[in-house]
């Protein structure tokens, strides 16, 4: 009993020390490692708020020819794709020898009536000598007056006949109403001419795009505002224009704004009919922070974005103006020459240890 109680007391006192002294220190944690991160430099640029609407462009003149008069299609004269000046002649109807003896016909009338009206002032003028001599009656001489009035009113519609042959004759010939292209062919001789096109052309020295725009924009946009159009049978290629009319109250039915933008410098390219996306910059600020939408950590009461400083992250609180493209201005929180970080930002704490792997 005795032997056990020496043997217990030194094991008593061993696990007071170990207690007092406590275990072995722990070797030093691990340092935190650097996160991996790309960075951009906060430089000073031009950003736009920009309008967007997809259409069909047309050119600067465009339309559809169509037959005055009744007839059948004689011959066309010209091709699809040919370009003409007004008063080109562009297709012949089988009105054109009718019209042209009724011409002849209306001329030979105004000559016999012009004769008669001659004819007619001549016995006026006999009739008025002989009653001043007394040799002819008041009757006989307003008699004259009333047949020369009759004369010229005959001259006078001989030549309103002669000026509706003239417009029938000219009617018979299809012409051009302005400098152009000519785009689709109808016409085919021996076809009727009635109540159907014979033919489109249009000038396309410049293309006009008629849009439709959000209310949102309504105050914004003014003619003079630059836009461009992006086509996408061309490989999104890119023509700039510029707005020259833009309605200042907004379209009853659709509910949008009617817009028109011109497109001058197109080479050649830009062809009426094409569909394209219309882009008006509304405004454009220039000198001004833009960073890419992407980088921006939404909160609950608006947005941050993290810099690098001292190689730490620290997170800063922004306010933002307009957007555009996937840009966005930052008008607060943000300063020219700042490393802003554009990958990795998203888990960074404040005071997180960052590695710039690409600049």
């Amino acid at each position: 009993m005795k032997k056990l109680l020496y043997i217990g007391v030194p094991i008593l006192i061993l696990a007071v020390v170990f207690l007092l002294i406590g275990p072995k220190p722990a070797e030093k944690e691990e340092e935190e490692r650097p996160v991996a991160v790309s960075v951009q430099v906060v430089q000073l640029t031009d950003i736009s708020s920009t309008a967007y609407a997809n259409t069909r462009v047309e050119g600067l003149d465009e339309a559809l020819i169509y037959a005055i008069t009744p007839g059948k299609v004689e011959e066309v004269l010209v091709s699809e794709g040919d370009s003409v000046v007004a008063g080109q002649r562009l297709v012949r109807l089988n009105t054109d020898q009718q019209a042209s003896a009724g011409t002849a016909s209306a001329f030979a009338g105004i000559s016999s009536a012009s004769a008669n009206v001659d004819n007619a002032e001549n016995n006026y003028e006999r009739f008025q000598s002989l009653f001043e001599a007394g040799a002819v009656s008041m009757q006989q001489l307003e008699g004259a007056e009333a047949a020369l009035e009759s004369a010229r009113a005959q001259l006078s519609q001989a030549r309103a006949g002669y000026t509706q042959a003239r417009t029938a004759r000219d009617n018979s010939w299809i012409t051009a109403p302005f400098d152009g292209q000519v785009g689709r062919i109808w016409a085919r001789p021996g076809n009727s001419a009635v109540n159907t096109p014979l033919l489109s052309i249009s000038n396309n020295s410049a293309i006009i795009a008629r849009i439709l725009l959000p209310e949102e924009d309504l105050l914004d946009l003014e003619p003079g505002l630059p836009a461009y159009i992006t086509v996408n049978a061309l490989d999104n290629e890119s023509f700039p224009g510029i707005v020259v009319s833009a309605s200042s109250t907004v379209d009853q039915i659709s509910g949008l704004v009617p817009v028109e933008v011109r497109f001058d410098d197109t080479r050649g390219r830009l062809r009426p009919g094409m569909a394209g996306r219309v882009a008006v910059l509304t405004e454009t600020l220039e000198n001004t922070i833009a960073v890419p939408e992407s980088v921006l950590r939404r909160t609950h009461s608006g947005y941050q974005v993290v810099v690098i400083e001292n190689g730490l992250a620290v997170i800063r609180d922004v306010s933002t103006g307009i957007y555009s493209d996937g840009m966005v201005q930052i008008t607060d929180g943000l300063n020219a020459g700042d490393s802003l970080i554009i990958q990795g930002q998203t888990m960074l704490q404040n005071g997180s240890k960052v590695e710039v792997v690409n600049r």
